[in-house]
């Protein structure tokens, strides 16, 4: 078992590699009395189209995949695995993104016996026929629900714009004829290509003894059966070759407008170090531009362009990455404007001062550390960054030795307006 220090924080994480592939990482956190624990899988929604165990050729399956195992998952042997957990003072919950699939659990007491079913429910699936038909109606009425959703309608509509030959395009649940179209078949060729412990990871924060808690998984793993580990061959289309579409807006029943800028990156396949540092300064850049101590945030809303719906956000993902601003508006075309006017002359903006970048970089690491009192917070970070080397807990390192002049520099290569995009949902009129 490996151990990592971080003196300055006062934290260890504890790592190891299983024999058969499983990676397990252990954060103990002295007077805690609960324990967050995370188990992942690099599979997601725009993972439908790879070579399946065993095979030697491509196979394409129709989208939703990802998000139907995780539903039929939770269907086992013993019944509904909530009530398992329930029984056991523990919660469960799990959501399936465009590139992982995660399941999560937090409790206080039956340590052992929490963490063995989460690792049981997720490696021994329990499918048949009749049930994954008694699914489909199940998530078409969730995709139907998000239809009506219009902060779903606003994101998904964003994305589209940004990328409309990427699988990323469609919504992670699928498709109404997608999901139609999934068999038995294809879920159990896609769990074991996908859930093989090779590709899975397994995050405890809290209340643990790490040699303990190692011996306890090993274990359970001890006593299962993997064939060796393999590489997963994926093929996903990142070269788009439509350009990102400029503007497009939608009718629906709201009450006032919502309006999203987006700008389409080209920074998901820098290495690990590089990449981190990225995201890090995308961050800061944003906060710089648009966050609550910046004169172009208190402009917009003098203006009545916002309210307190308005959020930015930078998505890096496997295979794709994004910016996005925007929220409720009265005056959405107005808002979209001032906002790609801010982004294409960041250079010169006011709020590009080394005295602001100075304060915003204050007030994220203040936000930094005290965000390591959250388990939960911790155990998440590990998910959405699963680098091998850094973590959050390289975080303020990295983020104390960001320039002003490196900033300067990301956004000049970022904002580019040949990559951004407008979606507005617009209220129908009366």
């Amino acid at each position: 078992m490996d151990m990592k220090t971080y003196k300055e924080l006062n934290e260890v994480i504890y790592s190891d590699r299983l024999k058969n592939g499983l990676t397990v990482k252990m954060i103990p956190k002295k007077g805690y009395h609960s324990v967050y624990a995370v188990l992942f899988t690099e599979f997601g929604s725009i993972d439908h189209e790879f070579i399946p165990r065993g095979e030697k050729k491509y196979q394409t399956f129709p989208y939703g995949v990802a998000h139907f195992l995780e539903h039929k998952l939770f269907e086992t042997r013993a019944g509904d695995i909530s009530q398992v957990f329930s029984a056991q003072g523990a919660s469960i919950n799990a959501y399936t993104s465009n590139t992982k699939t995660v399941f999560l659990c937090s409790f206080t007491k039956n340590k052992r016996q929490n963490i063995e079913t989460l690792l049981d429910f997720v490696q021994e699936p329990f499918f048949s026929d009749q049930s994954v038909e008694d699914e489909k109606s199940i998530i078409s009425q969730e995709i139907l629900m998000y239809k009506d959703d219009p902060d779903w309608i606003l994101t998904q509509g964003l994305i589209e714009n940004l990328y409309p030959d990427h699988p990323v395009r469609i919504d992670v649940a699928g498709t109404s004829e997608s999901v139609e179209s999934i068999t038995l078949d294809m879920l159990n060729k896609n769990y074991l290509t996908f859930y093989h412990p090779d590709n899975l990871q397994m995050v405890l924060v809290g209340n643990i003894d790490p040699v303990e808690t190692l011996q306890w998984i090993k274990h359970n793993q001890g006593k299962k059966f993997y064939p060796k580990p393999m590489k997963i061959e994926r093929m996903i289309n990142t070269k788009s070759g439509k350009p990102v579409t400029k503007s497009r807006n939608i009718t629906v029943s709201v009450n006032l407008a919502k309006v999203s800028v987006g700008v389409k990156g080209h920074c998901f396949e820098l290495g690990e170090k590089e990449a981190f540092r990225h995201i890090l300064c995308m961050e800061i850049l944003l906060d710089l531009l648009f966050g609550e101590t910046s004169a172009n945030y208190l402009s917009l809303y003098d203006k009545n362009l916002i309210d307190d719906s308005f959020s930015y956000d930078y998505i890096f993902e496997r295979g794709f990455d994004y910016v996005s601003i925007g929220g409720d508006s009265r005056l959405p075309k107005e808002l979209a404007e001032t906002i790609q006017t801010i982004l294409l002359n960041s250079s010169q903006n006011p709020d590009m001062t080394p005295a602001h970048f100075s304060l915003v970089k204050k007030k994220m690491i203040g936000e930094s550390i005290q965000s390591l009192n959250s388990l939960g917070y911790i155990a998440q970070e590990f998910v959405d960054q699963p680098f091998s080397e850094l973590t959050i807990f390289d975080y303020l390192s990295v983020l104390k030795s960001i320039s002003f002049e490196e900033l300067q520099h990301v956004a000049k290569d970022f904002f580019r307006a040949d990559q951004m995009s407008v979606f507005t949902v617009d209220p129908k009129r009366q």
